[in-house]
């Protein structure tokens, strides 16, 4: 079979003590996607400026901008990982709570937001406000971004329908 050929898209990437998250640009105050440190169970390079970010059942490939900026990254993510895992009691390492974090969700079920085609997976726990492409995702902690309560507030529009306002963005 064909080496796989990935098309690569520049992402600025954050990385703190619970996720690895990717946005569009560094304006940017919601990520396109975030992991749960929790969840990544291996980083290792692989070949020119890439690394390979293995989640419990997906791979996230990045690309750095040169070599020694990609050993930096392996170096930060494997630091952070295993300050995780030995922080984290075992029972949680073999069934991580779906949001990745420690918290199960307040609510959670499918709602419709303005500019997805589809219908998320949508999960409030403690303050913060979950966007998961699907329930599988939730499942597996992999989801869009999240957003934080306390700069934020819910206003009922219609029958149906909620804006909830931050500083950034009005998700509807």
């Amino acid at each position: 079979s064909l080496p796989r050929s990935y098309i690569y898209q520049k992402r600025w990437v954050k990385l703190d003590a619970d996720y690895l998250r990717y946005f569009d640009s560094e304006k940017d105050a919601y990520s396109k996607r975030f992991i749960p440190v929790s969840s990544i169970s291996r980083v290792a390079s692989v070949g020119d400026q890439k690394f390979e970010v293995v989640t419990n059942n997906r791979n996230f490939v990045f690309r750095a901008e040169s070599d020694a900026d990609r050993n930096e990254w392996i170096r930060t993510l494997q630091q952070i990982a295993e300050e995780r895992k030995s922080k984290t009691p075992e029972r949680t390492l073999m069934s991580p709570t779906a949001n990745g974090a420690t918290d199960p969700a307040d609510k959670s079920g499918f709602l419709e937001l303005r500019g997805f085609k589809h219908k998320l997976f949508v999960a409030v726990a403690g303050d913060k406000v979950f966007l998961y492409k699907n329930a599988e995702d939730y499942r597996l902690g992999i989801g869009i971004t999240y957003i934080e309560m306390n700069v934020g507030n819910v206003k009922e529009v219609d029958r149906r329908g909620f804006d909830l306002t931050t500083p950034y963005r009005i998700f509807r």
